[in-house]
């Protein structure tokens, strides 16, 4: 009986020994106190008196963290194992595939997997989207079985636009125009001709506006076309007879005297020698003063023909002559009283 009663101690003293508050769910080396989490309504989290700041930790709860059950990150409870977990890619599937880096918070927030800047945060590439590139939708360019890879694209235009380039034809591009789109598009329009088309170094304006491609880049010449007035409008200047300007008198340089508006009617350059859009001589015919084109002079005397009236008006000026060049030297405006 003696023996018995031994053996029925031992094992209570074992059994009190064993159990010690450092049987805790969440490790022996857990510190923070019961109440923190827990109160007497039983053992699971009581929101009410929940009070761990988790922004002591290395991993702050924000947006979504916030509401989610602690198992999803904790699964053992024994806390101080996922301590490591800080990085995104440690609880979160990459669904990218590691082509836009392990780094999540560079695009999304913990608000949500969205995307709303993306152009934005494009900016920060090798590649800015500017013009129509803003609207362009990611799997135009990043194309992928899932649609969620984003492997690193050329940055220049033939990359994205070759079958574009290669299957143009009116004009030819492969073989003859450089493969840098931006060279003769604009970024900014939203088709390839029309006003996408940038012309600047030969600006096709007014009466250049409308004009098919072949009509100045006749048999396919796109490289040693000038742009020389009468390289293009050499057919024009020689079939002109009002005046006629082939007789020597007229530059082949046409913008000296006419503006790209249609037509050749509109002069430009006479108004700096005299005016001919204003005063009394606007609307004045060339062959009114340009008598005779074939030696490049002008008369005045054609439609001042009364002499002896307009000698008696001069009789105050000395060495006045009757001729077309006294005129002109005293009146180069066309106006009395110059």
């Amino acid at each position: 009986m003696r023996i018995l009663s031994l053996i029925i101690g031992y094992a209570v003293l074992y059994l009190v020994g064993a159990y010690t508050p450092t049987d805790s769910p969440h490790g022996k080396d857990f510190k923070i106190s019961c109440s923190t989490c827990h109160s007497s309504k039983g053992w699971a989290l009581d929101k009410e008196i929940y009070s761990f700041d988790h922004a002591s930790t290395k991993m702050p709860l924000t947006g979504q963290h916030k509401d989610i059950n602690c198992r999803l990150c904790h699964a053992s409870l024994v806390f101080a194992e996922a301590k490591a977990k800080t990085e995104c890619v440690q609880c979160h599937e990459d669904v990218h595939s590691n082509t836009v880096g392990k780094f999540c918070d560079k695009c999304h927030t913990s608000q949500s997997w969205l995307v709303n800047n993306i152009t934005e945060i494009h900016q920060q590439s090798r590649f800015p989207l500017v013009g129509v590139h803003t609207i362009a939708e990611c799997q135009q360019c990043h194309k992928s079985e899932s649609l969620l890879r984003y492997d690193v694209q050329g940055v220049e235009c033939i990359d994205c636009h070759r079958e574009n380039y290669l299957a143009t034809s009116n004009p030819r591009h492969e073989g003859i125009f450089s493969t840098d789109c931006s060279e003769c598009h604009n970024i900014y329009s939203y088709e390839w001709g029309g006003s996408g088309f940038n012309h600047n170094f030969f600006p096709l304006t007014l009466g250049h506006s409308n004009l098919q491609c072949s009509q100045c880049h006749t048999n396919n010449n796109f490289t040693s076309l000038s742009t020389d007035c009468y390289s293009c409008h050499k057919d024009d200047y020689e079939a002109t007879t009002n005046p006629p300007h082939n007789s020597g008198c007229y530059s082949t340089d046409c913008k000296i005297c006419h503006t790209t508006n249609p037509g050749w009617g509109t002069v430009i350059q006479h108004e700096s020698y005299f005016p001919i859009s204003s005063g009394n001589h606007a609307g004045i015919a060339c062959n009114q003063c340009h008598t005779n084109p074939a030696n490049c002079t002008y008369d005045c005397l054609g439609c001042h023909n009364n002499q002896a009236n307009i000698t008696n008006q001069h009789g105050d000026v000395g060495g006045f002559t009757y001729t077309s060049t006294a005129c002109f030297n005293c009146h180069p405006r066309g106006v009395g009283g110059d």
